[in-house]
């Protein structure tokens, strides 16, 4: 029984000399970029449709992956969280990465990895909520440079949030 085999576009292109072989920087053989960073919630804090830029990427790059966590020493039970750019300010386009999605646990925990999964919680009676992530291998340009994490209707009273943001 023969079996089809296929290659995508970037195999297709490396693999035929001649004609359009032409493949776009940071697509093959590049190295990935890191920024790491952090942002420590103060005392006392109530954030409504709050945007905190997490990194700041070059034009024409290639988002590969985020991860977030969030630490909060209350509960984090019935707040939106979402993953945009900061310029995602009008609520058609809030969170474009990652779409609102209401945490459902009484935890004080989650993270938020991409590609991969969204963990909303840290214990056995978390609600993992399934979620559509989008942006993955799209190009930074324009407005579209600066990667924000999105919170509304949250109330803390002390943590921090912890990001590392890939691209290439």
């Amino acid at each position: 029984m023969a079996t089809n085999a296929v290659k995508a576009s970037n195999v297709t292109k490396f693999d035929s000399p001649g004609g359009d072989n032409i493949i776009p920087d940071g697509y093959i053989n590049t190295v990935e970029k890191v920024w790491l960073d952090d942002y420590t919630l103060t005392s006392n804090i109530t954030l409504t449709n709050t945007t905190i830029s997490l990194a700041t990427l070059p034009p024409n790059k290639k988002l590969t992956g985020i991860e977030v966590m969030i630490e909060t020493s209350a509960s984090q039970t019935d707040q939106t969280v979402a993953l945009g750019w900061s310029t995602d300010a009008d609520g058609s386009a809030w969170g474009s990465i990652m779409g609102p999605t209401v945490i459902t646990h009484n935890q004080t925990i989650s993270s938020i990895v991409f590609p991969g999964n969204v963990d909303i919680g840290n214990a056995v009676a978390d609600t993992d909520v399934p979620v559509k992530i989008n942006a993955l291998q799209e190009v930074t340009a324009g407005t579209k440079v600066t990667v924000a994490l999105k919170l509304n209707n949250w109330t803390a009273t002390t943590g921090t949030i912890k990001s590392i943001v890939r691209w290439t």
